[in-house]
């Protein structure tokens, strides 16, 4: 899987913005945007980590994701595998990775839930 797809698909799994993380670096929002499309330039060596470190305090665990993504080359597309490599990651973690994944999950779980109760009321 390229690295760009990686990359998009970290920051829409884990909630993050262009625009906030850009800021955050301190590079304009279209060098991100050329990037998560693959469009543009190459990213130094010095700003993807730049990026990534940045990504992490946005959303704790967004980079070891991003980098599960590249090593695995997988994305959502195939979601039968999911649960299986879920579970394979969660015998690797320590501590405070389960910790990560845990807040993870309720932050997914409040979002899904306030989904829920948004269609609801649009359909009444």
């Amino acid at each position: 899987m390229n690295i760009n797809k990686c990359f998009d698909e970290t920051l829409k799994r884990h909630g993050i913005t262009g625009a906030v993380l850009a800021k955050k670096v301190g590079i304009s929002p279209s060098h991100i945007s050329q990037f998560r499309n693959g469009k543009g330039g190459a990213v130094s060596h010095t700003t993807l980590e730049e990026i990534l470190n940045a990504m992490e305090e946005l959303a704790p665990g967004s980079k070891k994701y991003f980098c599960y993504l590249l090593a695995e080359g997988q994305l959502s597309e195939g979601k039968t595998g999911l649960g299986k490599k879920l579970v394979e990651m969660i015998e690797l973690a320590d501590d405070d990775d389960i910790e990560q994944a845990l807040l993870a999950i309720g932050r997914k779980w409040k979002q899904s839930r306030h989904s829920n109760f948004t269609d609801e009321a649009i359909a009444v």
